[in-house]
């Protein structure tokens, strides 16, 4: 698949992807004449790769992440350590959030109240 076809499937930019492969996230991609051919495995990679970016992780913890991952299933321990640190920054998030719609029901309430 050319870069042209993987942006358009994952809706991602062609810059994005090349950056990928320039920090290290995505490992250099087979080229064809010079034109990059992603194969089925830088497929599956980019795919792990936006799904961690969807959820929040930062450029750093993403390539830790693949880091591990590339070294097998002994590490998972530490994969389930950068999910869960993820997720207990989502959460911390939410209830912020939360805390937030609840000051604005309370204004609103009271403007609609005076």
């Amino acid at each position: 698949m050319k870069i042209k076809e993987v942006s358009e499937k994952f809706n991602i930019s062609i810059t994005a992807l090349r950056y990928y492969e320039k920090i290290g996230l995505l490992d250099d991609v087979k080229r064809v004449n010079g034109v990059r051919e992603y194969e089925d495995k830088d497929i599956r990679h980019l795919s792990v790769i936006i799904t961690l970016k969807n959820v929040g992780l930062s450029n750093d913890s993403i390539l830790k992440y693949i880091e591990l991952l590339n070294q097998g299933d002994i590490f998972n321990i530490e994969k389930i350590h950068i999910l869960k640190e993820q997720r207990q920054k989502l959460l911390d998030e939410i209830h912020n959030n939360q805390k937030n719609l609840d000051c604005l029901d309370y204004l609103i309430y009271k403007m609609k109240n005076n």
